[in-house]
């Protein structure tokens, strides 16, 4: 086994729905509201795959079932932030943290692991729903790679490592982990060099996880006893 993938990670980057925390439905509801306020007709999300898609990617399919022009991806984005900012409350006591992600999280801070995310979620919703989760510190939002931060999630990755390690961020990658729960997930991880985790507590299901070639797949964080000993 390479020795690289047997010591403490230098960063771990976190992908939010589905792998550190739910929302129990807050953003989705939003976030297809948004839509329907910028275009004057509900969306139809039957269908689409949405996991490891980054926001842009989400508006603009959502517009197409609607026969919308895409050129309204802005507005929908900036009506479901301000939706988002209005449910404050019912997100803070709808949302959840995983079981095991606060152990783990925790387990990192005080290995001094750098922690932040690599999110389809537009920056500002990200940060909702983290603090809303209690996960703020130790994962911390002014780093990290948005739905905001690129034009793929690979981009996002990659804006997620710059933000933590600047131009020195391509020879940092490999000693960094991407912790996410669908195929989107491990495909960006491996588009920037990253070692890659993932947990089947979103909507893929552990079959569907185990032989895509991470480099851990686990049921759920609170059984990481896998990943811990990868580290070592």
């Amino acid at each position: 086994m390479d020795p690289a993938a047997t010591q403490t990670p230098a960063a771990v980057l976190w992908d939010i729905d589905g792998t550190l925390l739910t929302s129990g439905g807050v953003a989705a509801r939003a976030f297809l509201e948004a839509v329907e306020q910028v275009t004057g007709r509900a969306p139809i999300p039957d269908g689409i795959e949405f996991g490891g898609r980054i926001d842009p990617e989400i508006a603009q399919l959502l517009l197409e079932t609607i026969e919308h022009d895409v050129s309204h991806v802005p507005a929908a984005l900036a009506h479901y932030h301000d939706l988002m900012r209005e449910r404050t409350e019912a997100l803070n006591s709808r949302t959840r943290a995983l079981p095991g992600v606060q152990a783990l999280v925790s387990e990192l801070a005080q290995a001094q692991v750098r922690q932040t995310v690599v999110t389809g979620n537009i920056r500002s919703v990200a940060a909702m729903k983290l603090a809303a989760a209690g996960l703020v510190p130790p994962i911390d939002v002014e780093a990290g790679g948005y739905g905001d931060s690129g034009a793929t999630r690979a981009d996002v990755a990659a804006a997620g490592l710059q933000s933590l390690f600047g131009a020195e961020w391509r020879s940092r990658a490999a000693e960094c982990w991407i912790i996410g729960d669908t195929p989107r997930d491990l495909a960006c991880a491996r588009a920037v060099g990253t070692r890659c985790a993932l947990v089947a507590t979103g909507r893929t299901p552990m079959d569907a996880l185990v032989g895509l070639g991470a480099d851990v797949v686990l049921s759920g964080l609170e059984t990481s006893e896998d990943l811990r000993r990868f580290w070592g």
